[in-house]
């Protein structure tokens, strides 16, 4: 009888535990990557719209959970005990929930993978899963090192996007860029963000390397205007080696660049 009722109490004490566990919904994709990742599927209560989207990372795991609008009614309806979000539910967001008594956390945006490791202690904490977002960060710094210990030469690299811009210093496409071990040739230059092409000096010192974002193929999603028709920008596509990112590891700065990483190291070489 005794051993029967110590297991019904370390039943009742699990129980109570799990129940404890935060209830999360999360309002856009890229909070969606976070919880997804980090959070136990009992927790989720919903994800955004674009969970389970082509550009979401965490797109199959979206597919078993409510997907909802980031609207406060949507939102508050389902009495979460977190919300999560970068973006999603606009400006006064955070506001609106946190006067319904729910906990509000807004990722930051990260430019380099400095960042990334702190949006994932940030919800790792919220999500009492610190132990969690500490093995995923150990697994991503390790994957980083891999890389960068078989990183040989430097090679001159221009990120090229439909929207005829490329990505300078302070983005997390150059942090990927340099993390492969290749030369940000915008950021070199000086350029922060998001400059456009720089299509007429690149037939001066031209790109040993074109990575692109967001392509399906070069003729497609291509405004006419767009700097990526520049006659400069086609001529480096037909004689430049070519590595093209799937949007699912660039959409959000996240863990998952560290793919990114890998698989512009891997090719590079093989070029």
């Amino acid at each position: 009888m005794k051993h029967i009722t110590k297991i019904i109490i370390i039943v009742a004490a699990l129980v109570s535990s799990a129940a404890a566990s935060p209830r999360v919904i999360s309002l856009d994709y890229c909070s969606d990557q976070y919880v997804l990742k980090l959070a136990d599927k009992e927790q989720i209560i919903a994800v955004s719209r674009g969970a389970d989207k082509d550009y979401s990372y965490m797109r199959d795991e979206a597919k078993n959970h409510k997907r909802i609008r980031p609207s406060p009614e949507e939102v508050l309806i389902l009495e979460p005990d977190l919300v999560i979000r970068q973006w999603g539910g606009g400006v006064g967001a955070t506001e609106t929930l946190s006067q319904f008594g729910a906990k509000v956390v807004s990722l930051g945006y990260p430019e380099d993978f400095g960042g990334v490791k702190a949006n994932i202690r940030m919800v790792a904490s919220a999500l009492d899963q610190v132990d969690r977002g500490e093995q995923l960060i150990d697994e991503m710094q390790s994957r980083l090192d891999a890389v960068k210990s078989n990183t040989t030469d430097q090679k001159r690299a221009l990120y090229v996007t439909p929207g005829g811009v490329t990505a300078g210093a302070h983005t997390m496409i150059d942090a990927i860029l340099t993390a492969a071990g290749l030369i940000n040739i915008a950021a070199a230059d000086g350029e922060i963000y998001w400059p456009p092409l720089p299509a007429e000096s690149l037939l001066l010192n031209p790109p040993a390397v074109i990575v692109t974002g967001f392509f399906l193929s070069r003729d497609q999603d291509i405004n006419y205007w767009s700097a990526a028709r520049h006659p400069a920008i086609e001529q480096q596509f037909e004689k430049t080696p070519t590595i093209h990112l799937p949007p699912d590891v660039i959409s959000c700065a996240a863990w998952f660049a560290v793919d990114a990483v890998e698989q512009i190291a891997q090719q590079r070489e093989a070029k």
